[in-house]
């Protein structure tokens, strides 16, 4: 909210709370009981990228509504909320909701204006979210726009479904999970599926080309939302942004995924459901034109899975598509950030060297240290680390010939 605040917020003082610094207002995938406004100070919003690390994706400062999505909606919360700094807020019960919105009108109109305007905004405290730094590759969106005139005949999506909520399937551990609900584009199903809680995630190593071992539950396992009703599948950020072309030939394909998808649950994944939840991810973005960007992403991630199951040809075998289609991002997307470049030319790097392509590898990390912006320096140092290892191993191999 610009500006000052209005005069009227002087009488909801009975609602006002100084928070200590590190105070939580809520955790992820809760439903507060009360709403706030920001008067001082700044929440932060975090959420548990694939990477396993708390990630800070957006904040509020002094003007700003957080958690009245969830407040008002009963939604659970896609982010938890904290400060780092002493914050003062208006923290107003649900139950006295009324009482304080006669007190200030304006506040109504803000509310309005947040809901009408916003829909999940980051500053509802309903942020989108956030994946591993390997999948946030451009500041562009993950798809291509298709073109109409290459558009097969297709038979219309039905309108959306009638039918009632699909509730998550089998028992599930509170402590580790929390439910959210989605509306698929392609069949209508109105369905549950199961987010992790920030809280549940314990990463155990990171290894260079981002893959995290945990000695807790996977987030990666449920990372893309697939409709228990048709197989569509994609991430939680855009699985509802299908244009028209995009549904017809996703519409028409749904046989094909519902066979892929046999025995698969909207409830808990296990290894093997995780590699059919990216297969069907990676049939649904091709389908709906995704850039070599997305698909790399996906590659790669289908490459981890292989390697925590200790499939090393199968792995080699993913390593190899997703290496080309990062390098073909890279070489053909001038849509993509310095910052975003460098990663990817990093991690073209990164998998050369798993490839045991040693000379490949030492050019795509030397590109990665020379484009990386100044704001960059995590990127630049990590393939300057890299690039240490891959002249090490040339120097052997030169030695031992």
């Amino acid at each position: 909210m610009p500006g000052p605040l209005p005069d009227s917020y002087r009488r909801l003082t009975a609602f006002s709370l100084r928070l200590a610094p590190a105070t939580r207002l809520y955790e992820q995938g809760a439903i507060p009981d009360r709403f706030y406004l920001v008067l001082r100070g700044e929440v932060l919003f975090e959420v548990v990228s694939e990477g396993g690390e708390a990630e800070v994706v957006s904040h509020a400062r002094a003007g700003d509504l957080v958690g009245h999505v969830a407040a008002f909606t009963g939604r659970p919360t896609s982010a938890a909320a904290r400060v780092e700094a002493e914050t003062v807020v208006l923290a107003i019960p649900i139950a006295r909701a009324v009482e304080a919105l006669r007190e200030a009108p304006e506040l109504a109109l803000q509310l309005i204006h947040a809901f009408a305007g916003s829909g999940r905004s980051a500053a509802d405290g309903e942020a989108v979210e956030a994946r591993d730094a390997s999948d946030d590759l451009d500041d562009t969106h993950a798809l291509e726009e298709a073109d109409a005139t290459d558009a097969p005949a297709a038979a219309a999506p039905p309108p959306a479904a009638g039918g009632g909520l699909l509730a998550v399937q089998g028992e599930v551990d509170p402590e580790l999970f929390f439910t959210d609900t989605a509306l698929c584009p392609v069949s209508g199903t109105q369905f549950q599926f199961l987010r992790v809680r920030t809280r549940a995630v314990r990463p155990a190593e990171r290894e260079s080309d981002f893959h995290v071992k945990y000695h807790s539950i996977n987030p990666t396992h449920y990372g893309v939302v697939v409709c228990p009703g048709c197989a569509y599948a994609a991430y939680f950020d855009d699985f509802a942004t299908l244009d028209d072309i995009s549904r017809a030939k996703l519409w028409e394909d749904r046989d094909a995924r519902i066979a892929l998808a046999t025995g698969l649950t909207n409830g808990m994944r296990s290894a093997e459901d995780a590699v059919t939840v990216l297969d069907l991810a990676l049939r649904c973005y091709t389908l709906r034109g995704a850039n070599d960007s997305r698909r790399a992403v996906l590659q790669h991630r289908r490459a981890w899975l292989e390697r925590d199951a200790g499939n090393q040809s199968a792995e080699r075998s993913w390593l190899i598509r997703s290496r080309e289609s990062y390098q073909r991002a890279y070489e053909h997307d001038n849509r993509i950030s310095e910052e975003a470049a460098a990663r990817i030319a990093y991690l073209v790097g990164d998998l050369s060297l798993r490839l045991g392509e040693l000379h490949e590898a030492a050019q795509w990390l030397e590109t990665a240290v020379r484009v990386a912006p100044k704001t960059s320096s995590g990127i630049a140092r990590t393939a300057r680390e890299r690039l240490q290892d891959v002249r090490q191993q040339i120097k052997q191999e030169r030695a031992a010939s």
